[in-house]
């Protein structure tokens, strides 16, 4: 009987746990609120064209690029055409990038809230038994 009574309890619980873990992983990585500067900061043009030059250079960019059509040329005369905020705009968000998305911290976040869970089923008594 106390075993139903703690499997009743644990079953909300565990519920409770999956939904808080999918609202947590659909909260976008980006969503946090800063302060606006007064005024703008100061960048270099060159240095902002540079980093965006390498990453274009790279074979899964340039390949890409080439496979929705675009050349080099066509590529390097749109860049030109860009203003100064807009060149710094484009590099600062190559730095949030990551090459494949996040998946390695959703992956790791996932083992974590496993773990968890097993540990919590092995702190109620219960044995988990992978076969």
């Amino acid at each position: 009987m106390e075993k139903f009574r703690a499997s009743l309890a644990l079953k909300p619980l565990a519920l409770y746990l999956a939904i808080a873990c999918f609202v947590i992983a659909g909260i976008p990585k980006d969503s946090l609120a800063y302060l606006v500067e007064s005024q703008p900061a100061s960048y270099s043009r060159g240095a902002d064209l540079d980093k965006i030059q390498r990453v274009l250079e790279s074979k899964m960019v340039s390949q890409r690029l080439q496979e929705l059509g675009l050349s080099t040329d066509e590529i390097n005369s749109k860049l030109a055409g860009l203003g100064d905020a807009e060149i710094h705009q484009f590099a600062s968000r190559l730095d949030s990038l990551m090459p494949g998305g996040d998946m390695l911290i959703d992956i790791m976040a996932l083992l974590v809230i496993a773990i968890l869970v097993l540990v919590i089923l092995h702190l109620l008594g219960y044995k988990v038994i992978i076969k």
